[in-house]
């Protein structure tokens, strides 16, 4: 399985894109468990093979930021995902050495190479792309359940709430650590009461699910000409907010502006499930009242969905 790979700088990956494409991405350096990755020319109905001049030429995009064109470079997290396929590895050049780039781009997961699609699909059918997005905007709004009546089952206290949060050990750097024991402790409670906790958890990751919220969570903040804002990466940045504790959660839900930037947490979604496995030795099935997937909040999205 590729998640049990030892990932090496140089390494190249084919990805899988929409339209039963494929790209491809290469690690142009690793620390820790952080990896720049390189995204590739390469776009295709075939596997990349690892001599395919395309596979060899980095991506030149126009940057959110400035509106340069520059090689598209971005640093992600985690494990290797299992549906990327390695198809060899290429030393990098004198030129790749030390290279350098502030872009996030979350956790590492099979969408990451999908800038060249973005690119392919703007430049051969811009008017199909725009429908594309359009249409992903819609799904992702069925699959809220936007038209059930949101409303919060039964919560645990929010003092306690709080108090879990507060375990979270920011003095470690891994962030299995970071939450170990805030689900040992949680672990402590009665089943019922870990599903309390979820519900809470949700609630407060939803109502930071807005427009103005999204707007405000750094450089890939939401903006209707924008069309790689993340729903996923906005979850995760409202998981960092609820993370650093009510204090920064009140302040950032009062006034957007006082988001939490560039940064996220997506781990903090895996507490109740984590404690419920470890006090009862099964998997955490519960569905929340509210949910938190991004777009699910109606009255938050009401000036543009």
């Amino acid at each position: 399985m590729n998640s049990k790979r030892t990932v090496q700088v140089g390494d190249i990956f084919a990805t899988p894109l929409p339209m039963n494409k494929y790209g491809a991405v290469k690690v142009m350096n690793i620390i820790e468990r952080s990896y720049l990755l390189g995204i590739t020319n390469y776009i295709g109905k075939q596997m990349p093979a690892i001599d395919d001049q395309n596979v060899c030429q980095i991506l030149i995009t126009k940057s959110l930021l400035n509106e340069k064109e520059e090689p598209t470079f971005k640093w992600v997290d985690g494990r290797l995902p299992e549906e990327l396929i390695y198809i060899g590895n290429i030393p990098l050049a004198q030129e790749e050495l030390g290279i350098e780039s502030n872009v996030y781009g979350g956790v590492w997961s099979k969408e990451c190479g999908v800038d060249v699609y973005y690119k392919w699909r703007e430049e051969t059918d811009p008017q199909g792309f725009k429908i594309e997005m359009q249409k992903k905007i819609e799904e992702a709004d069925a699959y809220a359940g936007r038209n059930k009546i949101v409303k919060p089952k039964k919560m645990i206290n929010d003092q306690v709430f709080w108090n879990i949060i507060s375990l979270l050990d920011w003095s470690k750097e891994d962030e299995d650590e970071i939450v170990e024991a805030a689900i040992k402790e949680l672990s402590t409670f009665t089943a019922w009461k870990i599903r309390h906790f979820e519900e809470t958890l949700s609630y407060k990751l939803f109502l930071l699910d807005t427009e103005e919220h999204a707007r405000e969570i750094g450089e890939y903040r939401f903006s209707p000409q924008d069309q790689y804002f993340s729903p996923d990466l906005f979850l995760y940045a409202r998981c960092a907010v609820v993370a650093r504790g009510k204090e920064v959660f009140e302040d950032a839900l009062s006034n957007p502006l006082k988001m939490l930037k560039d940064t996220e947490f997506e781990i903090l979604l895996s507490l109740s499930s984590e404690a419920y496995n470890l006090k009862m030795g099964k998997e955490f099935e519960y569905e929340s009242g509210c949910s938190y997937e991004t777009f699910s909040n109606k009255e938050g999205w009401s000036n543009t969905l």
